[in-house]
């Protein structure tokens, strides 16, 4: 599988897109985007982009949650290319509901669907066993400091992203990064313990 990061609008507030493609464009890979944004900006990037012979650009949309700056523009790539449209709630667009534990083809690899409430309840996480990586969306996953307020679902969150093998996070924000992943997300766990739950 590969993973194409798209380039953010400078001049709306949007989240990170990431194009998954088959490593070698096959024509059973399955072209997915993770979290479109909020307008049509990155179709152009994508029209650029080699995405296989004859092969619909995009045949899946997949949101780590239904907040407008990741899910607003998912309706625009089902009128372009059709795109099936995935949420862990109903929404504008939204074709089909995701549950835990699913797993979805993506690019010539699979993605399992793992709920992660604590930014949203509707908050998903995409996880590549096989690559050892994690679509993270907004569940903050860097915490270097006790304090602040937390829920139940985040604490729960955080314990289940933290027995999963991850090398390598693609945030829904800020860049991809493969420090210590590991050590990272315990540490956050570790914090976030140590702050006031609500």
């Amino acid at each position: 599988m590969r993973v194409i990061q798209l380039a953010r609008n400078p001049n709306n507030y949007t989240c990170r897109s990431y194009l998954l493609l088959g490593e070698w464009n096959q024509l059973d890979a399955v072209n997915t985007l993770i979290d479109p944004g909020t307008d049509e900006y990155i179709l152009a990037e994508i029209e650029k982009i080699y995405t296989g012979c004859g092969k619909v650009p995009v045949e899946q949309v997949l949101l780590t949650h239904n907040h407008f700056d990741h899910a607003a523009s998912a309706d625009l790539f089902r009128q372009r290319y059709g795109a099936r449209v995935y949420g862990w709630v109903d929404g504008p667009g939204v074709d089909s509901l995701l549950k835990e534990g699913q797993l979805l083809k993506a690019g010539d690899d699979y993605l399992e669907v793992i709920h992660t409430p604590g930014h949203s309840s509707d908050s998903v996480a995409f996880y590549c066993q096989s690559q050892r990586l994690l679509f993270s969306g907004d569940t903050q996953l860097r915490i270097r400091t006790s304090g602040g307020k937390y829920t139940q679902d985040y604490v729960r969150t955080l314990a289940k992203l933290a027995q999963r093998e991850i090398e390598l996070i693609y945030p829904g924000h800020d860049e991809p990064f493969n420090d210590n992943v590991r050590s990272t997300i315990l540490t956050t766990l570790q914090n976030v313990r140590n702050s006031e739950i609500a």
